[in-house]
């Protein structure tokens, strides 16, 4: 199941109040805009809303207007609405083309409608979601939400000192059922993928890490000699993470030893392996994709991650957020979500909503990164003829 259409407000008529205007999204994006834009804001709001879907406990946040669309396999629509304030429930909904189904207020109370085709009545703590009540024979859609929202993950590119995440203590136990939300587990990712499909899923780990410019010619996990006392909680228990046998060097390199952005690039194609090796689907979110690395790289990953995804191996929808001028250049425009933001109003052009400016385009002698800031997506040639 595919989200279709996003719409989002909080602190709705407040100083701090910020919309996320609604857009639709495809099978591929990349967000593109400039700094404070609403991006990065924009990926966390979708991965809230996974966060609310996927826990049948009390609402997790404390404002929030969800408004969005997704499309099942069967390609039916099912329309939600979400509002609560101070951590309770004031309204939700949901069709499913013109049927409505769940119809709840800020008392708990509501109708649900069932398999059978009865609407039955519930009532609900004001501070939990009738969404999460999953049942399989009764209201089998609310299955489809919950396998949306457990599907769904994120990946956060903008910080620093990433090199030491998903590196774990040799004596602690991998867990026996992989959490697909816990993007930053690479080293348990990795050796569960070993295990699981040999040397075949390391070979296509470094091919494709070789595709982008990295040469190596093997990758295994070890134990790290070069991690800092201070994050070690015995210094006499063995920290194991990743480690690579690049071509022009006789030594190994620990990922305590990569810079950022090559231990990103290289976690990012380990995971997608990983997904597509098992055949794992549902909502990829990558924020900065592509930061910390040089723009040759950084232009290949992406369309490395964009071919991996159109090959339709696994059923995934990948949303990315960049604001390189290398990269927009060089990322077809029919995966672009230009991000514009006035004041707390943000909007979303893309060739969906905006047809005919992302026509003129064409005609226009712009380089893509000029489409974007000049402000041509916007207005078009009609700005010119003003």
């Amino acid at each position: 199941m595919f989200l279709n259409k996003i719409k989002y407000s909080q602190y709705d008529s407040d100083i701090r109040e910020w919309k996320l205007n609604g857009f639709g999204l495809k099978k591929i994006n990349l967000i593109v805009g400039k700094n404070s834009a609403g991006k990065s804001k924009s990926l966390s709001i979708i991965n809230g809303l996974s966060i609310i879907l996927g826990e049948n406990s009390k609402l997790p946040f404390l404002i929030g207007n969800y408004e969005v669309e997704f499309i099942t396999p069967l390609q039916n629509h099912i329309n939600y609405k979400l509002v609560y304030d101070k951590g309770f429930v004031v309204q939700e909904s949901l069709n499913i083309g013109d049927v409505n189904y769940i119809s709840r207020d800020a008392d708990g109370e509501g109708m649900i409608l069932s398999s059978s085709g009865n609407y039955n009545e519930f009532k609900v703590p004001e501070n939990e979601l009738i969404s999460t009540r999953r049942d399989e024979k009764q209201y089998p859609y609310l299955t489809d939400l919950y396998d949306w929202a457990r599907m769904v993950r994120i990946f956060h590119f903008g910080s620093d000192s990433m090199t030491l995440f998903g590196a774990r203590d040799k004596t602690k136990k991998v867990d026996t059922e992989y959490n697909l939300k816990v993007t930053a587990n690479i080293v348990d990712t990795f050796n569960r993928g070993v295990k699981i499909h040999g040397e075949d899923f390391k070979k296509l780990i470094i091919a494709d890490f070789n595709s982008i410019g990295y040469q190596i010619s093997d990758i295994d996990l070890g134990g790290l000699t070069t991690v800092l006392l201070q994050v070690v909680d015995n210094p006499n228990v063995e920290i194991i993470g990743l480690k690579v046998k690049e071509s022009d060097l006789e030594c190994w390199t620990e990922q305590t030893d990569m810079s950022n952005g090559m231990y990103r690039a290289l976690s990012l194609i380990i995971q997608f392996n990983y997904y597509e090796f098992e055949s794992i689907s549902g909502c990829v979110l990558i924020d900065d994709i592509g930061e910390g690395l040089d723009f040759e790289r950084s232009v290949k990953l992406i369309k490395l991650l964009i071919n991996k995804v159109e090959s339709g191996k696994n059923d995934i929808q990948l949303i990315m957020s960049t604001n390189d001028r290398f990269v927009m250049n060089n990322v077809d425009l029919k995966y672009w979500q230009i991000i514009n933001r006035s004041g707390p109003s943000v909007n979303y052009y893309n060739e969906e909503n905006s047809k005919k400016i992302f026509e003129q385009f064409k005609y226009s002698g712009l380089s893509k990164f000029d489409f974007f800031a000049t402000d041509f997506f916007k207005t078009g040639f009609d700005s010119e003829e003003e």
